[in-house]
């Protein structure tokens, strides 16, 4: 599911609209990769229990834990989880002894958006016996158009500037599609991520046969399976809108069939009411009445044909897609529906392919955390 997960694998609003606007806060000169608006952290190190602190040599999003922030009364002083860079004496490095504050959360992506994404993906999943989950199993409801719509028009935990939203969701997105924020978004948020969809779906409560109850342990797990399916098909559609040399071309050829398919009933409709309105208005005038109706029908053959191409088109494009790997654990609107995003966002920007293959890679990871979690 796009989406899933802009943020967390920097991917669920990846479905938003188009124009631009500057970030909160303007930050330094960007660092010069692709479309992002803040300067990125410039070093990375670990810590000694594997958390990555980031040091920057300017501005960024990315917020970083205070050094110095007093211990809650009657607490143990807080622990800093912190990092030292090295070298030798003499060395004339800035950064001997240093201390690497660990970075915490973003400022564009914000960790609100982290917890309510997994509250609405939990919220989608209803266990065999509840809600539309009329079978055996359970069904999650939650799809990419859903999540695109949902964050589109909410913009729940997304930071920008300005009151235009369309502006604002432009802005998030150009700030997530560089590779190099894309990972540094997953890794500080896929842990957290994953904690707040298991805590949400212990707190789920659905109506059973009859019976309000929390989920059980398995339908914990299959929620998970459920969802990860669902990441590992859209990770599937954008591995496959890369590899495909024509995949823009079929979506674009797709666009073009659609516009003709509205245009030709635009004009059907115009030449049926003509025809209506001559039937009635003259209705004993059978010359006219035949010309209005030779006019109708011709629209209305030339309007069956291009719905006929259109949907050869959609067909083609579907067919294509599906020989790709995972795309097939998903429909064919679905996969349709995330080729066409990936194609407005290169529009936008045509450097954008390597991101969403990084996007790709995140959540083939997330799809894998998810997994493990469904075979505990």
């Amino acid at each position: 599911m796009i989406i899933l997960l802009c943020a967390v694998a920097a991917g669920a609003f990846w479905m938003f609209r188009d124009t631009a606007r500057e970030l909160t806060s303007p930050p330094p000169p960007p660092v010069e990769q692709g479309q992002m608006r803040l300067q990125l952290p410039t070093q990375a190190v670990t810590n000694a229990t594997g958390n990555a602190t980031v040091g920057t040599a300017g501005g960024s999003a990315l917020q970083q834990a205070p050094l110095d922030a007093p211990a809650a009364a009657g607490s143990a002083p807080a622990t800093q989880e912190t990092a030292t860079t090295s070298g030798s004496a003499g060395s004339g490095d800035q950064n001997l002894g240093r201390v690497m504050p660990k970075v915490v959360d973003d400022s564009v992506i914000t960790i609100n958006f982290i917890d309510d994404l997994a509250r609405y993906l939990a919220d989608s999943y209803y266990p065999a016996g509840s809600g539309p989950a009329k079978g055996d199993t359970g069904i999650v409801v939650a799809g990419t158009k859903m999540l695109n719509m949902h964050y589109g028009v909410e913009m729940t935990g997304l930071t920008w500037s300005g009151d235009d939203i369309g502006k604002g969701r432009q802005s998030v997105l150009r700030y997530i599609l560089n590779p190099t924020m894309a990972e540094a978004l997953y890794n500080l948020y896929a842990d957290r991520f994953m904690a707040a969809l298991q805590t949400q779906a212990k707190q789920l409560v659905r109506n059973v046969e009859g019976e309000e109850r929390t989920l059980t342990r398995m339908e914990i797990k299959e929620m998970h399976h459920l969802l990860s399916v669902k990441v590992q098909a859209t990770a599937g559609v954008l591995r496959a809108c890369v590899l495909m040399e024509d995949a823009m071309p079929r979506v674009e050829a797709l666009h073009i069939a659609t516009r003709k398919a509205l245009e030709a009933n635009q004009k059907f409709q115009v030449t049926l009411l003509q025809y209506q309105e001559r039937t009635e208005a003259e209705p004993k005038d059978a010359k006219a009445i035949s010309k209005a109706k030779v006019s109708m029908d011709a629209a209305g053959k030339t309007y069956q044909q291009a719905i006929i191409q259109r949907e050869r088109t959609r067909e083609s494009l579907a067919n294509a897609l599906r020989k790709y790997k995972w795309v097939a654990m998903q429909d064919d609107g679905t996969n349709i529906y995330i080729a066409q995003w990936i194609y407005r966002r290169l529009q936008d920007n045509p450097r954008a392919f390597p991101a969403i293959m990084t996007l790709h890679e995140d959540l083939l990871d997330l799809a894998e955390r998810m997994e493990k979690k469904a075979a505990l």
